[in-house]
């Protein structure tokens, strides 16, 4: 697929077949994530490939715990459309149910988390969703597991100098989730020159 069509189509998939997802692909997609840059080239994250069905189902009730407490109170709720809120749900009751589960690790240095920490994971998530798009399969970037990081930790073995970065679902999409069609804003109401506030014309 050209890369640009990828881009433009690529959006969050959360619903999946049942049909299994071939570990070939899986490496494919890692091997695409790792390509990613990072600060220093230090490369310092780690992918968690989780297909175990009782696995799947212990992280998915702390998925569900933390969907609940986030996205429960109807005043929340409202935060999201209705398509939306209707997708991620959905997830959020059947997050089991997807073929694969990756969860995106980075080795730290004790510091507290933070966003420039993100900077050496986050470019090797996107990677990995655009090769998945690529290859015909759908994913979303979820990180409402950390709620519950240290439960996750636990069950996982994740050494303390790791910090869980995303739980990426991973499967081919089931009706009525399709690739592309999903709205952004304009990028000159998003694009300042020089200044903030000063629209690019």
């Amino acid at each position: 697929m050209d890369l640009f069509e990828a881009i433009r189509s690529q959006r969050a998939i959360r619903r999946y077949t049942d049909e299994p997802v071939p570990m070939d692909l899986i490496h494919r997609i890692l091997a695409f994530a790792v390509r990613a840059p990072s600060g220093g080239n230090q490369q310092p994250w780690s992918f968690i490939v989780i297909t175990d069905p009782s696995l799947k189902a212990r992280i998915s009730v702390f998925y569900r715990r933390s969907w609940d407490e986030v996205y429960g109170p109807p005043e929340r709720a409202a935060t999201l459309s209705r398509q939306v809120f209707s997708s991620a749900s959905g997830l959020a009751e059947n997050m089991a149910e997807a073929p694969v589960l990756i969860m995106a690790c980075i080795k730290h240095d004790g510091a507290p988390s933070s966003l420039g920490r993100g900077a050496s994971i986050y470019p090797a998530v996107q990677n990995l969703m655009l090769a998945a798009r690529g290859l015909g399969l759908g994913t979303a970037l979820t990180t409402l597991h950390k709620r519950y990081e240290s439960e996750i930790k636990n069950l996982l073995d994740i050494p303390d100098n790791v910090e869980t970065a995303a739980l990426i679902p991973v499967g081919y999409p089931a009706s009525p989730e399709h690739f592309g069609g999903s709205r952004r804003r304009p990028v000159l109401e998003l694009t300042y020159l020089e200044q903030w506030g000063k629209l690019v014309n």
